[in-house]
């Protein structure tokens, strides 16, 4: 199934043959051709008899445990021992949570990038997905509330659905930070979490959804090849689930799943994509996705 990065709205991506960029260093969510972007949705391409269109906002989580202890030993230390382990007297990484600093990146984000966007497009996502890991069911939180206590959008009963796509993870194996703890801890402290706001958000599981993680493994780590054929999964799933009318989307996730979703998209690279970052993508949908339905 062939989804497809669409140039020539941001400046991740401004023209086919583009080489990426260094986002430390130049602005990838720069409108190049919109001047806001209500103009930019409104330009989206029509749809058609054969491919859908839609903007798909991937949020990356804010800094998690693990990720301070990246910046605290070094990536080659990481890899090689701390990774392997629960963590270290600064905190656990297991299905890491944000630290308060990670908190604090993905609140600016929201009050920075997220708020003005809902301002200019007068609408909220038509549908929120997310990763299971702890670390984005946090970083949604915190990333939404500011969106939230400001536009005040009408929504039923207050409730926000965010749909949890497990495919969707952070690449898996070996890593700790990257296993998932059981199902019943994660919905017994986060499931209809009441957002300063007064929003409720209600995480939605598929009906079979495991208890335990069945997917990572501790002996072996996840290639790229491999990750890429499970993200083109979600992303599937993802797609499939919505209908022509929900064009615009948000997904919570990781940077490794960013540059996963890039890869499978088409879309040259983005570099070092710091934590509590936003991309800002139009994708080319097959209308031919199993579960795609109309309006």
């Amino acid at each position: 199934m062939q989804f497809k990065a669409v140039p020539g709205y941001f400046a991740a991506y401004p023209n086919d043959g583009f080489q990426g960029l260094d986002s430390t260093k130049y602005d990838h969510l720069r409108l190049i051709n919109h001047n806001d972007w209500k103009e930019l949705y409104d330009a989206l391409p029509k749809d058609t008899q054969n491919c859908h269109y839609k903007l798909l906002i991937l949020a990356r989580h804010g800094q998690g445990y693990h990720n301070a202890a990246i910046s605290r030993y070094g990536m080659e230390k990481w890899d090689a021992h701390w990774s392997l382990l629960s963590g270290d007297e600064y905190g656990e990484w297991v299905d890491s949570r944000l630290t308060p600093l990670g908190k604090e990146q993905v609140r600016r984000t929201g009050t920075n990038v997220l708020l003005p966007m809902i301002k200019q497009l007068d609408m909220l996502p038509h549908v929120f997905f997310s990763s299971p890991m702890r670390r984005c069911l946090e970083t949604f939180i915190e990333s939404w509330t500011p969106v939230l206590n400001e536009t005040q959008k009408p929504m039923s009963e207050n409730k926000i659905s965010t749909r949890i796509i497990e495919s969707l993870r952070e690449t898996l194996g070996s890593h700790t930070c990257d296993k998932r703890v059981a199902h019943s801890m994660t919905v017994g402290e986060y499931q209809d979490f009441i957002m300063d706001s007064g929003h409720t958000v209600h995480w939605h599981y598929v009906t079979d959804y495991s208890e335990e993680d069945e997917l990572w493994l501790v002996n072996h780590r996840e290639t790229n090849p491999e990750l890429d054929m499970r993200t083109q999964d979600g992303l599937s799933q993802l797609f499939g689930q919505l209908s022509t009318e929900e064009r615009f989307i948000s997904l919570t996730c990781h940077s490794g799943v960013i540059q996963s979703v890039l890869r499978n998209l088409k879309h040259p690279p983005i570099y070092n994509l710091e934590t509590g970052k936003v991309v800002g993508v139009v994708v080319e949908v097959p209308t031919n996705i199993e579960g795609q339905t109309e309006a």
